[in-house]
């Protein structure tokens, strides 16, 4: 027998937990909610502004939290008042750019009114609860929402706990999951200093620019480093920025390989650089083809391909690098370019199936990843397969790689992959764009690194004019830790330097990890592992 009072009160606390991601607001004098076949119910705003500020619980809303156990209770009392640090001004340019309409109407699909009614006052009611110097709270923009009666899609809030929570609380869990887990990883040899491959090499370098012509007439520009004085061809590393970035933002990672004897190739995307991003915005050239993207790997070969011809052809370059041997650093859709140029292969219908559900009001996105990957997929689809066989090791930070590559295309890793994660990505959330797809990786080498408290611009640099809290603590420290573990990598995989594998286990990591950003190291995941570390109960 159907227990209908006790499925009204999961069904309430349902919807008020998703308040638990800052991105699910909802607010008015009154909060109405249909349960089917039960009817309607509502519940003062005073009611939960009460309990928000004294944890008391009065009558009206006492018949909704009595099937919630009291740790439950405290920690939904904790969500409404956590400050957001966002003032009003940074929340009403946000909600002036096309990536911020995209989030106010995805949010606006939980009230039961149409999109254009109710997304102006959820952007109106977050601005104005941003006014608080503090910071604003949910209880705030709750208390902020226009209109005295707001009639909430309860279906829409309960479709999406579940992804709430995988993107932002699951991420607490997991990582507190993997630290209890006890460490495989030998014991520190104790002349070990991890840090000390952060200094520079002794190695010399000299630099040169080219503009590799592409088949639409956008060329290509590429940074090259050359070793000076090596007795051999040195490994390669292709550095691949994200949107909105170029290989500017890696040049201390470029030039710290380089001084251990590592050949560069830096690539700017025509598409995607940040040059041709900002000319966009001020109208001085078009929009990328929003595809555009997905092709990088062709790019990645087109130049090792030049670079291959110019090696042969070309006595300055003879001997300078091996173009058999070649690692990929690659940050963002830059990680994708990397993962794909590795051997992850596409896999279009999931990626289809997946923007699909965008347009559908019961279901919210809370993933910027997603609606990056979904601009222009209704175009041709490209090539499944964009592995280049001279990719010998893949390190990707902070990837946006979920569902394009989805579970079956994530097996066809073909080399030793690292993954950086950053607790703190509201970009590319870790879970789903890192930390599962970690997990289907298989028969390969594989590293995840975790870094709390870091965010998608952590590792990379020219970040001086935004805010804090969108860069996150302890850049200079986060430089450091890509410094010294990108070169142990790469000099494990392209060296072959047996000495490297040393630093990357979790201990030697351990030892180099402080705060703001403390470090986990992790090397084995199963897809069964993961789903135990993602339960709530334990």
């Amino acid at each position: 027998m159907i227990n209908f009072k006790h499925l009204l009160g999961v069904a309430l606390t349902s919807s008020l937990l998703v308040l638990a991601s800052p991105r699910i607001i909802k607010g008015a004098e009154t909060i109405t909610f249909s349960i089917m076949p039960l009817g309607q119910f509502d519940i003062s705003v005073q009611s939960l502004t009460t309990f928000a500020e004294t944890g008391t619980i009065d009558p009206d809303f006492k018949f909704y939290t009595q099937h919630l156990k009291p740790e439950e209770l405290e920690k939904f009392r904790g969500l409404l008042n956590h400050s957001f640090k966002l003032n009003s001004i940074e929340a009403f340019r946000f909600f002036n750019t096309t990536f911020g309409k995209e989030i106010a109407q995805q949010l606006s699909y939980i009230i039961a009114a149409p999109t254009n009614e109710s997304q102006p006052f959820l952007e109106g009611a977050i601005i104005t609860a941003a006014q608080n110097p503090d910071g604003f709270k949910i209880i705030d923009v709750i208390n902020a929402y226009g209109g005295s009666d707001l009639v909430l899609n309860l279906d829409t809030f309960k479709n999406t706990i579940d992804q709430a929570d995988s993107l932002y609380q699951a991420t607490d869990r997991i990582f507190t999951w993997l630290g209890k887990q006890e460490s495989p990883s030998p014991p520190v040899p104790p002349n070990l200093k991890p840090l000390a491959l952060a200094e520079p090499g002794p190695q010399q370098w000299k630099t040169t620019n080219l503009s590799i012509p592409r088949p639409n007439d956008q060329p290509v520009k590429v940074f090259v480093y050359l070793p000076q004085g090596n007795t051999e061809p040195a490994p390669l590393v292709v550095i691949a920025p994200g949107l909105n970035s170029n290989f500017q933002a890696f040049t201390y990672i470029a030039d710290h390989l380089a001084s251990y004897g590592f050949a560069i190739a830096g690539i700017d995307f025509p598409e995607s650089d940040a040059a041709r991003m900002q000319d966009s915005l001020q109208g001085l050239d078009a929009f990328p083809n929003p595809n555009a993207w997905l092709e990088q790997p062709k790019d990645v070969t087109l130049v090792l391909d030049t670079l291959a011809q110019k090696a042969a052809t070309d006595p300055a370059w003879q001997g300078k690098f091996d173009i058999n041997n070649v690692g990929i650093l690659g940050h963002s859709l830059g990680g994708y370019t990397a993962i794909a140029s590795g051997g992850a292969t596409l896999e279009w219908p999931q990626l289809l199936q997946q923007c699909k559900q965008l347009n559908q009001p019961n279901q919210i996105n809370l993933n910027p990843a997603l609606l990056w990957q979904c601009q222009g997929v209704g175009g041709a689809p490209p090539l499944f397969d964009l592995k280049d066989d001279r990719i010998k090791a893949v390190l990707a930070i902070n990837p946006v790689t979920n569902p394009i590559f989805g579970p079956d295309g994530m097996k066809n890793l073909a080399v030793p992959t690292m993954i950086v994660a950053g607790s703190n990505d509201i970009f590319a959330p870790p879970v789903p764009e890192q930390i599962i797809p970690f997990s289907l990786i298989e028969g390969v080498d594989k590293y995840l690194l975790l870094v709390q408290n870091a965010t998608h611009l952590s590792f990379i640099e020219g970040t001086d004019n935004l805010p804090e809290k969108i860069v996150g603590p302890g850049q200079d420290l986060a430089y450091t830790y890509l410094k010294s573990l990108g070169l142990a990598f790469f000099d494990l995989y392209l060296q072959q330097s047996s000495d490297s594998a040393l630093y990357l286990t979790d201990n030697a990591v351990q030892k180099m990890s402080q705060e703001p950003l403390p470090l986990q190291l992790v090397q084995s995941l199963t897809p069964a592992q993961l789903e135990q570390a993602m339960d709530i109960n334990n």
